[in-house]
Protein backbone atom coordinates (compact mmCIF):
# COMPACT_ATOMS: atom_id res chain seq x y z
CA UNK A 1 0.00 0.00 0.00
CA UNK A 2 2.97 2.23 0.64
CA UNK A 3 6.95 2.03 -0.20
CA UNK A 4 9.62 4.44 1.92
CA UNK A 5 12.90 4.39 0.81
CA UNK A 6 15.58 6.23 2.45
CA UNK A 7 19.03 6.36 2.10
CA UNK A 8 21.78 9.49 4.00
CA UNK A 9 24.89 9.22 5.22
CA UNK A 10 26.09 10.16 9.13
CA UNK A 11 22.21 10.17 10.36
CA UNK A 12 22.95 11.19 14.20
CA UNK A 13 19.67 10.95 16.85
CA UNK A 14 18.92 14.17 16.03
CA UNK A 15 18.51 13.43 12.10
CA UNK A 16 16.53 10.50 12.75
CA UNK A 17 13.74 10.25 15.85
CA UNK A 18 10.27 9.79 14.73
CA UNK A 19 8.34 10.04 17.75
CA UNK A 20 5.47 7.61 18.81
CA UNK A 21 2.35 8.17 16.33
CA UNK A 22 -0.58 4.97 15.37
CA UNK A 23 -1.19 2.76 12.83
CA UNK A 24 -4.58 1.10 12.25
CA UNK A 25 -5.51 -1.49 9.68
CA UNK A 26 -1.61 -2.73 8.44
CA UNK A 27 1.52 -4.06 8.54
CA UNK A 28 4.63 -2.40 8.86
CA UNK A 29 7.81 -3.98 7.42
CA UNK A 30 11.61 -2.50 7.66
CA UNK A 31 13.90 -3.73 5.58
CA UNK A 32 17.99 -2.76 5.71
CA UNK A 33 20.38 -2.68 3.66
CA UNK A 34 22.90 -0.52 6.10
CA UNK A 35 22.80 1.01 9.08
CA UNK A 36 20.38 0.04 11.95
CA UNK A 37 17.28 1.25 13.27
CA UNK A 38 15.53 1.06 17.13
CA UNK A 39 11.88 -0.20 17.22
CA UNK A 40 9.41 0.67 20.62
CA UNK A 41 5.97 0.26 20.31
CA UNK A 42 3.00 0.10 22.79
CA UNK A 43 3.11 -3.60 23.56
CA UNK A 44 6.38 -3.31 24.95
CA UNK A 45 8.89 -4.52 22.50
CA UNK A 46 11.63 -2.76 21.76
CA UNK A 47 13.75 -4.18 18.75
CA UNK A 48 16.71 -3.25 16.89
CA UNK A 49 16.53 -4.22 13.03
CA UNK A 50 19.92 -4.71 11.50
CA UNK A 51 20.97 -4.98 7.43
CA UNK A 52 18.73 -8.14 6.10
CA UNK A 53 16.78 -8.74 9.08
CA UNK A 54 12.86 -7.95 9.32
CA UNK A 55 10.83 -5.99 11.96
CA UNK A 56 6.92 -6.99 10.76
CA UNK A 57 4.01 -4.92 13.06
CA UNK A 58 0.68 -5.58 12.95
CA UNK A 59 -1.04 -2.35 14.04
CA UNK A 60 -4.25 -4.17 13.47
CA UNK A 61 -7.11 -2.32 15.65
CA UNK A 62 -4.70 0.09 16.95
CA UNK A 63 -1.16 0.58 17.92
CA UNK A 64 1.68 3.30 18.82
CA UNK A 65 5.33 2.74 17.72
CA UNK A 66 8.57 5.11 17.33
CA UNK A 67 11.74 4.69 15.19
CA UNK A 68 14.83 6.18 15.94
CA UNK A 69 18.42 5.47 15.48
CA UNK A 70 20.86 5.22 18.93
CA UNK A 71 24.19 6.46 18.03
CA UNK A 72 25.77 7.75 14.84
CA UNK A 73 25.12 6.07 11.64
CA UNK A 74 27.64 6.44 8.67
CA UNK A 75 24.77 5.46 6.03
CA UNK A 76 21.12 4.52 6.75
CA UNK A 77 19.72 3.16 3.43
CA UNK A 78 16.64 0.66 3.40
CA UNK A 79 13.19 0.48 2.80
CA UNK A 80 9.73 0.63 4.97
CA UNK A 81 6.15 -0.64 3.02
CA UNK A 82 2.89 -0.82 4.42
CA UNK A 83 0.92 -4.20 3.84
CA UNK A 84 -2.94 -3.07 3.92
CA UNK A 85 -4.61 -5.98 5.94
CA UNK A 86 -7.11 -7.47 4.46
CA UNK A 87 -11.00 -6.42 5.60
CA UNK A 88 -11.93 -8.82 8.08
CA UNK A 89 -8.22 -8.47 9.74
CA UNK A 90 -8.01 -4.97 10.15
CA UNK A 91 -9.38 -4.86 14.00
CA UNK A 92 -7.40 -7.95 15.33
CA UNK A 93 -4.59 -6.87 17.94
CA UNK A 94 -1.96 -5.54 17.38
CA UNK A 95 1.23 -7.54 17.08
CA UNK A 96 5.07 -7.39 16.56
CA UNK A 97 7.81 -9.72 15.45
CA UNK A 98 11.70 -9.49 14.39
CA UNK A 99 13.10 -12.39 11.80
CA UNK A 100 16.92 -12.52 11.94
CA UNK A 101 18.29 -12.46 8.42
CA UNK A 102 19.30 -16.53 9.03
CA UNK A 103 15.61 -17.41 8.92
CA UNK A 104 15.12 -16.01 5.53
CA UNK A 105 15.79 -18.70 2.66
CA UNK A 106 18.02 -17.10 0.03
CA UNK A 107 18.51 -18.37 -3.84
CA UNK A 108 21.91 -17.55 -5.09
CA UNK A 109 23.55 -18.00 -8.46
CA UNK A 110 26.35 -16.91 -10.87
CA UNK A 111 26.30 -12.90 -9.76
CA UNK A 112 22.88 -13.54 -8.08
CA UNK A 113 21.51 -13.42 -4.68
CA UNK A 114 18.01 -13.09 -3.98
CA UNK A 115 16.75 -12.92 -0.17
CA UNK A 116 13.00 -14.04 0.31
CA UNK A 117 11.41 -11.92 2.74
CA UNK A 118 7.67 -12.90 2.23
CA UNK A 119 5.90 -15.70 -0.21
CA UNK A 120 7.13 -18.56 -1.88
CA UNK A 121 9.42 -18.47 -4.64
CA UNK A 122 11.13 -21.72 -6.18
CA UNK A 123 9.67 -23.90 -3.76
CA UNK A 124 11.34 -21.78 -0.81
CA UNK A 125 8.82 -19.68 1.29
CA UNK A 126 9.95 -17.43 4.14
CA UNK A 127 8.54 -18.28 7.41
CA UNK A 128 6.84 -14.61 8.20
CA UNK A 129 2.93 -15.50 8.60
CA UNK A 130 0.72 -12.93 6.42
CA UNK A 131 -3.36 -12.88 6.52
CA UNK A 132 -2.84 -12.80 2.30
CA UNK A 133 -0.73 -14.52 0.08
CA UNK A 134 2.15 -11.80 -0.05
CA UNK A 135 5.10 -11.67 -2.55
CA UNK A 136 8.25 -9.42 -1.25
CA UNK A 137 11.71 -10.36 -2.41
CA UNK A 138 15.31 -8.22 -2.33
CA UNK A 139 17.45 -9.46 -5.24
CA UNK A 140 20.83 -8.06 -6.03
CA UNK A 141 22.52 -8.81 -8.95
CA UNK A 142 25.94 -8.41 -10.62
CA UNK A 143 25.77 -6.10 -14.02
CA UNK A 144 24.82 -8.43 -16.69
CA UNK A 145 22.95 -10.94 -14.47
CA UNK A 146 19.60 -12.60 -16.67
CA UNK A 147 17.27 -14.45 -14.45
CA UNK A 148 13.54 -15.62 -14.94
CA UNK A 149 11.72 -17.19 -12.56
CA UNK A 150 7.60 -18.45 -11.78
CA UNK A 151 5.15 -16.15 -10.23
CA UNK A 152 1.51 -16.70 -9.45
CA UNK A 153 -0.37 -15.19 -12.41
CA UNK A 154 -3.32 -13.38 -10.05
CA UNK A 155 -0.63 -11.54 -8.19
CA UNK A 156 -0.01 -7.90 -8.47
CA UNK A 157 3.18 -7.00 -8.94
CA UNK A 158 5.94 -4.57 -8.65
CA UNK A 159 9.09 -3.81 -9.21
CA UNK A 160 11.21 -0.94 -7.15
CA UNK A 161 14.83 -0.12 -8.14
CA UNK A 162 16.68 0.42 -4.91
CA UNK A 163 20.41 0.83 -6.66
CA UNK A 164 21.73 0.97 -10.20
CA UNK A 165 19.63 -0.04 -13.38
CA UNK A 166 17.82 -2.85 -14.60
CA UNK A 167 15.63 -3.93 -17.58
CA UNK A 168 12.04 -5.85 -17.90
CA UNK A 169 10.97 -6.83 -21.41
CA UNK A 170 12.19 -3.08 -23.34
CA UNK A 171 11.79 -0.88 -20.20
CA UNK A 172 14.73 0.53 -18.50
CA UNK A 173 14.38 1.09 -14.63
CA UNK A 174 16.72 2.90 -12.69
CA UNK A 175 16.85 3.68 -8.91
CA UNK A 176 14.25 5.34 -7.53
CA UNK A 177 11.80 4.14 -10.48
CA UNK A 178 9.10 2.23 -9.46
CA UNK A 179 7.83 -0.31 -12.08
CA UNK A 180 4.13 -1.74 -11.92
CA UNK A 181 4.15 -5.36 -13.98
CA UNK A 182 1.72 -6.88 -16.44
CA UNK A 183 0.04 -9.97 -15.85
CA UNK A 184 1.73 -13.16 -16.44
CA UNK A 185 3.17 -16.56 -14.95
CA UNK A 186 7.02 -15.58 -15.40
CA UNK A 187 9.05 -12.84 -13.98
CA UNK A 188 12.59 -12.11 -15.92
CA UNK A 189 14.43 -9.22 -15.51
CA UNK A 190 18.19 -8.27 -17.09
CA UNK A 191 20.60 -6.09 -14.78
CA UNK A 192 23.01 -3.55 -16.67
CA UNK A 193 24.57 -2.24 -14.04
CA UNK A 194 25.55 -3.85 -10.71
CA UNK A 195 21.80 -3.19 -9.33
CA UNK A 196 19.47 -4.21 -5.79
CA UNK A 197 15.69 -4.00 -6.50
CA UNK A 198 12.66 -5.70 -5.04
CA UNK A 199 9.88 -7.73 -6.58
CA UNK A 200 6.60 -6.35 -3.80
CA UNK A 201 2.98 -7.22 -4.19
CA UNK A 202 0.73 -9.86 -3.87
CA UNK A 203 -3.02 -11.28 -3.39
CA UNK A 204 -5.29 -7.33 -4.63
CA UNK A 205 -7.19 -6.45 -1.94
CA UNK A 206 -10.44 -5.81 -3.81
CA UNK A 207 -12.51 -4.52 -1.04
CA UNK A 208 -12.37 -0.63 -0.24
CA UNK A 209 -9.94 0.38 1.33
CA UNK A 210 -8.64 4.30 2.16
CA UNK A 211 -5.22 5.39 3.01
CA UNK A 212 -5.27 8.53 5.31
CA UNK A 213 -2.63 9.87 7.07
CA UNK A 214 -0.75 6.80 9.36
CA UNK A 215 -4.35 4.47 8.82
CA UNK A 216 -5.80 2.34 6.52
CA UNK A 217 -9.17 1.96 7.02
CA UNK A 218 -12.50 0.47 5.03
CA UNK A 219 -13.77 4.33 5.23
CA UNK A 220 -12.93 7.85 5.14
CA UNK A 221 -15.09 8.61 8.38
CA UNK A 222 -13.59 6.10 10.17
CA UNK A 223 -10.04 7.04 9.35
CA UNK A 224 -10.54 10.85 10.40
CA UNK A 225 -12.30 9.47 14.07
CA UNK A 226 -9.32 7.79 14.71
CA UNK A 227 -7.12 10.78 14.18
CA UNK A 228 -9.17 12.65 16.46
CA UNK A 229 -8.76 9.64 19.15
CA UNK A 230 -5.00 10.36 18.35
CA UNK A 231 -5.61 13.57 19.07
CA UNK A 232 -7.49 12.94 22.22
CA UNK A 233 -4.67 10.31 23.49
CA UNK A 234 -7.17 7.61 23.27
CA UNK A 235 -4.58 5.44 21.56
CA UNK A 236 -1.72 3.21 24.15
CA UNK A 237 1.24 5.13 24.88
CA UNK A 238 4.95 4.13 24.03
CA UNK A 239 6.32 2.94 27.63
CA UNK A 240 9.66 2.60 27.16
CA UNK A 241 10.42 5.61 23.96
CA UNK A 242 13.09 7.93 24.92
CA UNK A 243 14.43 10.80 23.27
CA UNK A 244 17.91 10.27 22.42
CA UNK A 245 20.82 13.21 21.73
CA UNK A 246 24.19 13.05 20.61
CA UNK A 247 25.13 15.17 23.25
CA UNK A 248 23.80 13.01 26.06
CA UNK A 249 25.43 10.57 24.62
CA UNK A 250 28.66 11.76 25.46
CA UNK A 251 28.13 13.39 28.44
CA UNK A 252 30.27 16.20 27.42
CA UNK A 253 28.86 19.09 26.61
CA UNK A 254 32.04 21.40 26.52
CA UNK A 255 32.56 19.07 22.94
CA UNK A 256 28.93 21.15 21.89
CA UNK A 257 30.58 24.66 19.79
CA UNK A 258 29.57 27.70 21.44
CA UNK A 259 29.69 31.28 20.81
CA UNK A 260 32.27 32.95 22.42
Amino acid sequence: MFLDHFDQPNVTPELFDVPPHPHIGLQTVTYLYEGEILHTDSLDYQQKVYPSDVNWMTSGRGITHSEHVTELQPRLHGLQSWVGLPQEKRKIDPAFEHFSKDVLPTIEGDGLSMTIIAGEIDDKRSPIPTYQELVYVDIRAAGGTTHEFPVDPSHELAVYVSGGEIRIADVHLKRYDLGKLSTGDRFQFETLTDAKFVLIGGEPLPEPTVIYWNFIADTLGEAKQRLVDWEEGKFPPVRLYEKISTADRTGDEDEVMKLL
